[in-house]
């Protein structure tokens, strides 16, 4: 089984919704209360070349967070980092595709999108990722 084949199987497992867009994956996953987090899922190569997955859940507009902030959560969580892509702030993780088992993606996909969704909505008040 390849790597989109177990997210497709863990989607369908856990009732996320999964699509294929120009980047790669992204997991439509509800965090409850009626709220829910895209999380999309890259592959890439690490400085060895090895094969490796990008995870990243937006969060809103880099231009209106505490920076200081960030860095001070970032040694407080579990899954994840904060990170900047593009003008957005966002949580990543990565992980190798080697080693990715079912059990620790879904773990990574389930934990990165309440998180990404807890700070969405402390940070910005919104539900728009």
């Amino acid at each position: 089984m390849d790597f989109h084949e177990i997210v497709s199987a863990i989607a369908q497992a856990c009732g996320w919704v999964v699509r294929q867009d120009a980047e790669g994956l992204v997991l439509d996953v509800p965090t409850g209360g009626g709220r829910a987090q895209l999380v999309a899922i890259v592959e890439d190569k690490d400085i060895a070349g090895q094969p490796i997955v990008r995870y990243w859940s937006m969060i809103g507009d880099a231009e209106r967070v505490d920076f200081q902030r960030c860095l001070e959560e970032n040694a407080k969580l579990c899954y994840g980092a904060f990170a900047i892509k593009g003008k957005k702030l966002c949580l990543v993780s990565t992980q190798l595709i080697a080693d990715a088992d079912p059990a620790a993606i879904g773990a990574v996909i389930g934990n990165l999108a309440a998180y990404a969704d807890r700070y969405e909505r402390e940070l910005f008040g919104t539900d728009n990722y």
